[in-house]
């Protein structure tokens, strides 16, 4: 081994080292420092477009665009959560009350009565026979949800310092990277050793697809929320605003979307005798509520990053299952990255 060979692998081995103590030191702040960065990438061009009016007074800007987001995300959710709270509790405390009076056994017994449990008991004579306690059922699932409402009160009670804490450290990091986010893109850019052709086509295809994904499902998620809120509101549903907000959350996933909502309450308006807003709840469901999730998830997400519907349905359900929550945005992020890269390998080594 020459001497510059023994200098290159001392100083690789030692950088090597020193990224893995960084990954020490930054690993407690990993998640907040990236929800900063999907942010500020989302709402990048709506910087560029303020620091321009505010004639290039970066701080002053990127001071400005920190509280306009932290308006944007803390008002809304502490607004919601709290009407979503108290709709839950009285959904529970109504359950709980129908079950323990014996109005809950009524109903779900009563629906044999009705169109649906004449075409159950037709085609389902095994189950109908079989003989269950439908009110100790309901009763334990009121109960459960009761555990739960509690262990969840408990688990958010004991991390609102560590809530405080990443929010904090997100608002302190979107300030930077609006204001020297610049800086940091072009270092970063000139450590990588390949063509700038390639780093360009990297980064680029990166900021597509955050800010693609983060508009797409947020979108999606509003919209669906929105308009089945209405169908809710428009048949009879109770508790609307909160199977609305079920509706907006679940058309996050990749699986089921807001069917999971309005599905169970088709089937509850149909074991009530109530047919015609069934059949409403149904139609609107599938056509609007759902053909929502059909249009604006491909137009927006699958336009801009070129992935297929298939990629990007398992890249999503992927990354939930590896990053949790914030898998939705990384998933997509990862396989678009991978994409330039399989384009990057075609274009140099193939054959």
């Amino acid at each position: 081994m020459t001497r510059q060979q023994l200098f290159a692998v001392f100083f690789f081995a030692v950088f090597l080292f020193l990224l893995v103590q960084l990954y020490a030191l930054l690993s407690l702040f990993l998640v907040p420092l990236i929800w900063a960065v999907i942010l500020v990438l989302t709402f990048y061009p709506l910087y560029t477009l303020l620091l321009h009016l505010l004639r290039q007074r970066a701080t002053l800007t990127a001071l400005l665009m920190t509280f306009l987001i932290l308006l944007l995300v803390s008002v809304p959710v502490f607004f919601f959560s709290r009407i979503l709270t108290n709709e839950a509790l009285d959904l529970y405390r109504q359950l709980r009350d129908a079950a323990q009076s014996g109005e809950l056994q009524r109903f779900l017994s009563g629906w044999r009565e009705t169109r649906l449990g004449q075409v159950w008991q037709q085609w389902g004579p095994q189950v109908v026979e079989s003989e269950l306690d439908l009110a100790g059922l309901a009763l334990r699932a009121a109960n459960a949800t009761s555990q739960f409402i509690v262990s969840q009160a408990s688990v958010v009670a004991r991390n609102v310092f560590v809530f405080l804490f990443d929010f904090l450290i997100m608002s302190f990091s979107m300030f930077f990277l609006f204001r020297d986010g610049e800086g940091f893109y072009r270092t970063l850019r000139d450590l990588i050793p390949m063509e700038p052709a390639h780093k360009e086509a990297i980064f680029h295809r990166f900021y597509e697809t955050v800010s693609a994904v983060v508009q797409g499902m947020v979108a999606t998620a509003v919209v669906q929320g929105m308009l089945a809120g209405f169908g809710f509101w428009a048949v009879g549903m109770p508790f609307s605003f909160f199977l609305a907000c079920a509706s907006a959350f679940f058309s996050l996933l990749p699986l089921g979307g807001a069917a999971t909502v309005w599905v169970p309450c088709v089937i509850y308006l149909a074991a009530s005798g109530l047919w015609g807003r069934a059949v409403i709840l149904l139609v609107y469901g599938a056509v609007i509520v759902s053909g929502v999730d059909n249009i604006l998830k491909p137009l927006i997400i699958g336009g801009r990053t070129k992935l297929p519907t298939l990629f990007l349905f398992f890249g999503i359900l992927g990354g939930l299952k590896a990053y949790g929550f914030l898998g939705i945005f990384l998933g997509p992020v990862v396989l678009a990255t991978i994409m330039v890269f399989v384009n990057i390998y075609k274009e140099e080594y193939g054959s």
